[in-house]
């Protein structure tokens, strides 16, 4: 759905799948209403200059976390809670930097790239414990894990 009814009073339903962002990127919610998924088989970068304003209250979030886009400004990732998490800054600004950048570069030179999110979380807790993130650039097949 991208009529935006996977929303309820500004926080996300349980057990929803939708479509949000500049190109429709496909996510899922578990029954807690949390973020467990994010997928695309043709991420792509927006023409956009600026960048979007984003909702900074994510779910779950502590002292040192920034309010994580799961698909990127630059990838015409939605600014709303739909596409946020709570998402440690060295990782926001390290490791899942990295593999946004390896993307990026991947589509500049014209190569499709597929993604597929698994956000994982510790008992009823909103703040992600780790991720696990699946990606083909080309057809090839890349998986990396990462502690949030």
């Amino acid at each position: 759905m991208t009529d935006g009814s996977h929303l309820v009073d500004g926080k996300l339903k349980p057990n929803e799948q939708y479509i949000t962002g500049e190109f429709g990127y496909h996510y899922k919610t578990d029954s807690l209403g949390r973020i467990d998924n994010f997928k695309t088989d043709d991420l792509q970068l927006t023409s956009r200059t600026d960048r979007l304003k984003h909702n900074p209250n994510t779910p779950g979030k502590i002292q040192g976390d920034h309010a994580g886009h799961l698909a990127g400004d630059r990838f015409g990732g939605s600014p709303d809670i739909d596409n946020l998490i709570s998402q440690s800054s060295k990782v926001n600004q390290g490791m899942y930097k990295n593999i946004e950048n390896t993307w990026a570069k991947a589509i500049e030179e014209g190569k499709k790239v597929s993604v597929d999110v698994k956000v994982n979380y510790d008992n009823i807790s909103l703040r992600p414990s780790s991720f696990d993130i699946d990606y083909t650039i080309e057809g090839k097949w890349y998986s990396k894990h990462i502690d949030n």
